[in-house]
């Protein structure tokens, strides 16, 4: 202790001092090492560092000088001691907080640290202590001391530049210092997290070489083996980590470093890794080091399917923590773990009920409900309550390893539920029913039993339905089949990519192409269909679908990716009406009595070619089709009342003009009056889309109606999407709850 160290040194000369301050008689002179004359002006002189920095002039100075004795006394008391115990207590939680989550993150070994507020507060507090030294006490013993310990406060703190600029100042400033290898030390640590490798290496390797500090040697060796491991270079990592243990004298550390090199073996070889923690154990491991290793020797026994030895391990570990409940919230979702990997699934799941009634808004407790989502999803292929757990594990905690996986969970089959409820008309009940609050352990509000009611525990529920769309100037029929086509294409994506579900893709591929005939979007799902056999490695089937594309869907936006895929030469540009295509299809269509794909074609032409000389066609051939076959005056009304703004001097507009003023007129009373709206006359019918014969539209008006049941096509406009049959078994909405 620097205390005794002085008192050995001054012998009574402390007492004379103590004595000489009570009688005010003493002089307090200092020896300095800078001019005072050229200094007079500055309050601390920088001093000469060549020799302050001496030990022994140090120790020299103070036996014989009272004024450096006093200096060096306060500093350490008043200000040095104080910064180094709080760096130390930080120090500690950080060790601490760096090893118990070094199985998960040491792939992004140079991230900035996860800190406790606390931890924050005593770096900052050193720092502020520290940086009094540097200050005001440029002479004393502890300068060099002082702006090192302020270095790596920053450095331990994630502020890599002033820790750098702070180590670089030490370098230049204070080569003299016996501190020089540990500053190198830590400024070449800091370079690698400032992604400035070439230096950072070179200093390590000169220091393992030529330092006489055989620590400074072993933390050299300990960041090789961190550059490598960030480098994913395991083996190399585990080299370096053994070779800071061969230099190490420092027990504590040696027990730091076998851990390091049992979690880094713990990558590749569960088995050798078990092995390698129960080695902490031959060092002088802290009491939450021996915990971290005991814990992963059982994790790793577990994964190596040794189970004869995990099993006595766990009772072991259950005995000795069973005071310490975060410890034993972890032993306990290890249990569960096991069972698990032994496919024992029945003791499994009731092992992580208990972590999670046990040990509430805990990282076990987040850990025990993503196993429990996961067994939902893959093994019952349960989706609601795949997507309940892992909701629930988010809230449990977010220090849990699975954290970040649980929230992505849970934003997919949320989006999914979302989907589905636009598909089936009927918003999904994905809240957390009796049953869930039972199992997990959660007292039911008095408001929620009344939601609650009447669901049995039965999951799936489904309650309300949408509201239906208004008008508004738009066609709501049209709305709702984009909406649903468009969430079948999203659900298909969903199940592609972020389910990695192919043959559920593949169903809701096709299903979205039964549920629309728009022109882009048909094109789009047709290439996306392509994509998915392409990916499978089917190119017969892929190359036979971008076919299709290219000739039926020549002008879309995915035609002339389609024609690279077959090494067809790009069509640059379209002479003449781009939509003249579209007409004749819907023309063809409506010739043939396929009178909602014709409707499709019609809509898709005035949507995406408003300015085509066909327009006038598609707003009388839609509104037709709506009054005379799907029998929906209102939609009927909205695409002839468009024809008569956007093309008033047509021959159609002519024709509808009168039924639109009729249905004004009528629907305005009929609203004052009953508040219905009825159909309107369709007496006035005179023409059908791209024929002038009016008298044998008339004629066949009755025909086309029963035709329609020919056709396969519903009247009723609910039902016009094809019904969802054959679904895959993964997809929760079409099984029994």
């Amino acid at each position: 202790m620097k205390f005794l160290k002085i008192l050995k040194i001054c012998g009574f000369s402390l007492l004379l001092l103590l004595i000489s301050l009570m009688l005010n008689a003493c002089s307090t002179f200092k020896y300095k090492t800078y001019d005072e004359k050229q200094n007079e002006d500055v309050d601390d002189p920088e001093p000469n560092y060549e020799i302050t920095l001496n030990q022994d002039f140090q120790d020299f100075t103070t036996y014989m000088f009272i004024g450096n004795r006093i200096e060096n006394f306060g500093t350490y008391f008043n200000t040095y001691f104080n910064a180094k115990e709080n760096f130390d207590d930080a120090y500690d939680d950080y060790v601490t907080r760096v090893l118990s989550s070094y199985n998960e993150s040491q792939d992004s070994i140079f991230s900035l640290p996860s800190l406790s507020q606390e931890a924050k507060d005593k770096f900052n507090t050193a720092i502020e202590k520290a940086s009094k030294v540097i200050q005001y006490h440029k002479s004393s013993e502890f300068m060099d001391k002082s702006v090192l310990l302020v270095g790596k406060a920053y450095f331990y703190l994630g502020d890599y530049l002033k820790a750098e600029r702070k180590f670089s100042e030490f370098i230049s400033k204070l080569k003299s210092s016996t501190l020089i290898d540990e500053a190198q030390l830590y400024l070449a640590k800091t370079q690698l997290r400032l992604d400035n490798e070439k230096p950072a290496m070179e200093r390590f390797n000169n220091l393992v070489k030529n330092s006489k500090s055989r620590q400074v040697v072993s933390e050299s060796y300990q960041a090789i083996a961190e550059y490598y491991l960030n480098k994913r270079d395991y083996d190399n990592a585990i080299n370096n980590f053994k070779k800071a243990i061969e230099f190490s004298n420092d027990n504590e550390f040696k027990a730091r470093m076998q851990f390091l090199v049992a979690s880094v073996t713990a990558k590749t070889n569960p088995k050798s890794a078990a092995t390698e923690f129960d080695k902490v154990l031959d060092y002088n491991a802290s009491f939450d080091l021996e915990y971290i290793s005991r814990y992963n020797n059982a994790k790793n026994l577990i994964l190596s399917s040794n189970y004869n030895k995990a099993k006595p391990l766990l009772e072991d570990l259950e005995v000795k923590y069973k005071d310490n409940l975060p410890n034993l919230g972890q032993i306990s979702y290890l249990k569960g773990f096991y069972y698990e990997e032994k496919k024992d699934n029945k003791n499994a799941i009731n092992e992580y009920y208990e972590v999670i009634k046990n040990f509430p808004n805990t990282a076990p407790s987040s850990e025990a409900s993503f196993r429990i989502a996961n067994y939902y999803e893959t093994h019952l292929n349960d989706y609601l309550n795949a997507f309940r757990y892992y909701r629930f594990s988010t809230e449990q905690s977010t220090a849990g390893p699975s954290f970040k996986n649980a929230s992505l969970k849970r934003d997919i089959f949320k989006r999914y539920f979302e989907l589905r409820s636009i598909i089936t008309d009927q918003e999904i009940n994905t809240d957390y029913d009796q049953e869930f609050k039972r199992k997990t352990n959660s007292v039911p509000e008095e408001e929620d039993l009344k939601k609650n009611e009447g669901d049995n525990g039965k999951s799936g529920g489904f309650w309300g339905s949408l509201p239906a769309d208004s008008l508004n100037g738009l066609d709501s029929f049209k709305i709702k089949e984009e909406k649903i086509a468009d969430a079948t294409f999203e659900l298909a994506e969903l199940f592609l990519y972020d389910l990695n579900r192919p043959d559920s893709s593949e169903y809701y591929l096709e299903s979205a192409l039964n549920r629309s005939n728009e022109y882009e979007f048909t094109a789009k799902v047709l290439f996306a269909l392509s994509s998915l056999y392409r990916k499978g490695d089917n190119l017969e089937k892929s190359d036979e679908i971008l076919r299709q594309i290219v000739s039926d869907y020549p002008l879309s936006d995915v035609a002339n990716s389609s024609r690279k895929l077959l090494n067809i030469s790009i069509v640059d540009e379209y002479r003449g009406d781009s939509s003249d295509s579209l007409y004749s299809d819907a023309e063809n269509k409506f010739a043939n009595k396929e009178y909602i794909p014709a409707l499709n074609s019609f809509r898709e032409l005035a949507v995406t070619y408003p300015g085509s000389v066909h327009l006038d066609k598609a707003l009388f051939g839609a509104g037709w089709i709506y009054e005379n076959i799907l029998m929906k005056s209102d939609s009927a009304y909205l695409y002839y009342s468009s024809l008569i703004k956007s093309v008033p001097n047509s021959e159609a507009a002519a024709i509808v003009t009168l039924k639109v003023e009729e249905y004004e007129s009528f629907n305005h009373t009929s609203k004052d009056t009953s508040g219905t709206q009825n159909s309107i006359d369709t007496s006035g019918v005179k023409d059908g889309p791209g024929n002038d014969n009016n008298e044998q539209l008339n004629q066949q008006n009755n025909e086309q109606k029963e035709d329609v049941k020919d056709n396969n096509v519903e009247v009723a406009p609910d039902n016009i999407m094809k019904k969802e049959d054959g679904a895959p078994t993964e997809d929760p909405s079409n099984q029994k709850k």
